[in-house]
C-alpha cells in the first residue's frame, strides 16, 4: 500500500509538471486529450480570459472597438485616461495631427502613471515623437504618493497639459492628504516647461479628473470632487488657466441605480457641450461606465444617457474607464471615441471607435448608417 500511494503521489507531481511544461490547464489538458477520440463536452473547453477579444456574451456585439499599441515607457503596452487633442494643421516637427496624452498603469500600479505623449496622423497608429522622452513628469519620490489623470488642449498655439499629482505622505491607509493640479505647457511637443501649480486640496475633494477647454472667452475646468461624502461634478473658470475661482457644483441628471461622476472629457460643440462621462457605483471607481451627456449652459447642468455599450469583451470586463471625445467635421454628428478598459486579469487597455450622435445619444457607427439602435440599457 505504501509503494502505491507513493506511486500516486509521483504520478501526480508528474501530471503538474506535464501541465506546467506545456502551460495548459487541467481543464485544457483533459479538453485535448478528450479530443483526440471524439468531440469534447463544451464544459471541458478552456477559458482563455487573457485574450483581449474574447467575447463575453453570445449575442451580436453593438461595438467593435480597436485595441492600440502603445510604446509605454516602462514596456507594458498597458495605458489609461487617454485624452486627445486633434489640430488639423498638423503640430510639431512632423506637423502631426492627433496628440495622445496618456498614462501607462500595468497590472494598475499607479507607481507609472504619469502622463507621456504619443502622435498619429490617423488616430489608431500611434509613435513617441522622435526627441521625446517619455514620461513627461518622473514618479514622485514617495513609494506612496503618484501621478494620474491627464488632460491636454491646444491654445495659443501651444499645447497645454494638466495633470494630479496625490501625495499621501507617510500615511499606512493610502488615504491622500493632498491632491494637486498641475500644467505644463510646450510650442512643440517635444520641450516642456517646469510644472505649475494651479490647484490645491487638502480637505479630501480628491480634484479627480481634470477636464478643460477653452470657449473663446476663458478657460473652463471641471472636476470630480467629493462633496458631502458624494461624488459630484465641479465647474471652475479661469482667465488664464493658472489661478482659477471658487467651485461651482454641477449637476448630473440621467444617471441612476446609485451612480456618480467619476471621470470626464469635454468638448465644445456648436450650441452645446458634449462630454464622454464615467459613472461609478462607489469610491475608488467601482463599477465604472461610459456615458454621453450634455450640457447647454456651458456645463452647468448636464444631462447624461444610459451606458454607451455593453461589457462585451474581456479587455473591457472589469471596467471601462475614462474616455475622451473628437467631433469629426464635415460629418452628421459623428466622432471619434477612445476609452480605456480593464479585463479581469488586470490588464489595461485604451480602444478605439466610430459613434454617431443620434437623440441624444451616442451610438456605434456602423449602427447609426444602418439605422438599427442597440438596446437601450
Amino acid at each position: 500500500m505504501e509503494y502505491f500511494a507513493w506511486g500516486l503521489a509521483l504520478a501526480a507531481c508528474g501530471f503538474v509538471i506535464l501541465l506546467l511544461y506545456l502551460d495548459l490547464s487541467p481543464r485544457g489538458f483533459l479538453y485535448k486529450v478528450a479530443k483526440r477520440f471524439a468531440v469534447p463536452r463544451e464544459s471541458l473547453r478552456p477559458v482563455v480570459r487573457d485574450a483581449p477579444y474574447r467575447r463575453r456574451t453570445s449575442g451580436k456585439p453593438s461595438h467593435k472597438p480597436v485595441l492600440l499599441n502603445l510604446e509605454t515607457s516602462e514596456g507594458s503596452g498597458q495605458a489609461c485616461h487617454p485624452d486627445i487633442v486633434h489640430i488639423s494643421q498638423g503640430f510639431g516637427p512632423e506637423r502631426w495631427p492627433y496628440w495622445l496624452a496618456c498614462t501607462p498603469y500595468p497590472y494598475g500600479d499607479a507607481h507609472f502613471e504619469n502622463p507621456e505623449i504619443f502622435v498619429s496622423y490617423d488616430g489608431i497608429n500611434w509613435s513617441v515623437p522622435e526627441s521625446l522622452q517619455n514620461p513627461l513628469v518622473p514618479s514622485p519620490k514617495n513609494p506612496g504618493d503618484h501621478h494620474s489623470d491627464p488632460d491636454l488642449l491646444f491654445h495659443a498655439n501651444q499645447l497645454w497639459l494638466f495633470y494630479r499629482l496625490t501625495l499621501r505622505g507617510k500615511r499606512s491607509d493610502r488615504t491622500a492628504t493632498e491632491n494637486r493640479i498641475y500644467l505644463i505647457k510646450s510650442l512643440d511637443g517635444i520641450r516642456w516647461t517646469t510644472p505649475a501649480e494651479v490647484l490645491s486640496d487638502k480637505a479630501g475633494g480628491q480634484h479627480l479628473s481634470p477636464a478643460v477647454i477653452h470657449d473663446g472667452a476663458q478657460f473652463l475646468m471641471w472636476t470630480i470632487e467629493v462633496h458631502g461624502g458624494c461624488l459630484r461634478l465641479v465647474r471652475r473658470s479661469s482667465p488664464d488657466g493658472l489661478t482659477w475661482n471658487n467651485p461651482t457644483v454641477a449637476s448630473v441628471a440621467g444617471l441612476h441605480g446609485g451612480r456618480f461622476p467619476w471621470h470626464i472629457d469635454v468638448i465644445q460643440e456648436e450650441g452645446r457641450l458634449s462630454a464622454a462621462l464615467v459613472s461609478c457605483t462607489a469610491l475608488g471607481g467601482r463599477g465604472a461606465r461610459i456615458h454621453y451627456a450634455h450640457s447647454e449652459d456651458q456645463g452647468l447642468t448636464w444631462v447624461a444617457g444610459g451606458f454607451l455599450f455593453e461589457q462585451v469583451y474581456e479587455f473591457e470586463s472589469k471596467t471601462q474607464y475614462r474616455a475622451t471625445l473628437r467631433a469629426v467635421p464635415g460629418t452628421n454628428h459623428e466622432y471619434q471615441l477612445w476609452y480605456s478598459a480593464g479585463s479581469l486579469s488586470g490588464v489595461f487597455s485604451v480602444a478605439y471607435l466610430r459613434v454617431a450622435r443620434t437623440q441624444d445619444r451616442l451610438i456605434p457607427l456602423e449602427w447609426a448608417r444602418e439605422q438599427v439602435s442597440p438596446v437601450r440599457v
